[in-house]
């Protein structure tokens, strides 16, 4: 699988590296909150324990565009702990 990374991706100071440790670990992936079609979410934690928050598309011939990686909020790591359980 082939993953693009656009410039907004390292926006909030995460860097590819930080994206591949949480596909590592244990992680949360769920469709797009805002409904958009190809589009979900990772939440996850990368090897220095940072809470992270993955926005990506699907792409034809299975490539990844990573468009967005942050912080969790509260409710996000909230879910993300009860999926841990």
């Amino acid at each position: 699988m082939e993953v693009v990374f656009t410039s907004s991706a390292f926006r909030h100071g995460y860097t590819k590296q930080d994206f591949y440790e949480l596909l590592a670990a244990d992680y949360l992936k769920i469709r797009s909150q805002r409904g958009i079609e190809e589009v979900y979410e990772l939440l996850g934690r990368n090897l220095s324990g940072s809470y992270l928050h993955v926005v990506y598309r699907v792409l034809p011939n299975h490539r990844l565009r990573v468009f967005h990686m942050n912080g969790m909020t509260e409710a996000q790591k909230r879910r993300y702990r009860r999926h841990r359980r």
